[in-house]
């Protein structure tokens, strides 16, 4: 009977032992839990904080490119014959620079204004281009039109606005009168010569 209880008690302590060193291993365990960041969180050294996230640099967006508005068709039909840029010339036979664009045209054709401005300049002939009238716009823009008629009484310092007819193709003559009759129209930036197509739409009126 004493052995008996003997082995009672041991069997007793040993439980003890036993739930103690658990209850210390499960312990430990939670702290180690508790330290692990939720997985979600964003951890910062040195902060309690969650650091937020940087946006990308957002590159410069480029200048919107801004195209001068069409000038009114200058004749009713914007048919080419000869564009801007370097060119057989039948009549002289030889090779240069256009520097304007050939419309076709009927002699007495209306000739129209391609922009509200000034005339600056009027020839009733001249051996190379015939009749020649130049009319000065804004921005130092200058048109000139070729192998023309003016209408009657234009002079220069007249005021002529968009679309206005300011006189008709005239017959064929001058240094390309082996195109028959047309408009030599050119545009003149700043005192240089540009290819007129930057600034027509070539749509009908």
């Amino acid at each position: 009977m004493r052995a008996y209880a003997v082995i009672m008690l041991l069997i007793a302590v040993l439980l003890a032992a036993a739930i103690v060193i658990t209850a210390v291993a499960l312990s430990g365990r939670e702290d180690d839990i508790a330290g692990i960041p939720d997985p979600g969180e964003i951890v910062t050294p040195g902060g309690d904080e969650p650091a937020a996230p940087s946006e990308p640099d957002k590159p410069d967006e480029p200048a919107p490119v801004v195209k001068p508005d069409g000038f009114y068709a200058p004749v009713a039909d914007m048919n080419s014959l000869n564009q801007y840029g370097f060119y057989y010339n039948k009549t002289l036979n030889c090779y240069h620079l256009h520097q304007g664009i050939d419309f076709e045209a009927t002699a007495g054709d209306n000739v129209y204004a391609a922009e509200d401005g000034v005339i600056e300049e009027v020839y009733a002939s001249d051996l190379l281009c015939g009749g020649k009238i130049v009319i000065k716009h804004d921005n130092d823009v200058r048109t000139v039109y070729e192998y023309v008629e003016a209408a009657a009484n234009l002079k220069a310092g007249d005021t002529v606005t968009r679309g206005q007819a300011i006189g008709t193709v005239a017959a064929a003559t001058g240094a390309e009168y082996k195109d028959g009759a047309h408009l030599h129209f050119e545009v003149i930036e700043k005192g240089e010569s540009v290819d007129p197509s930057s600034y027509l739409t070539l749509e009908e009126k």
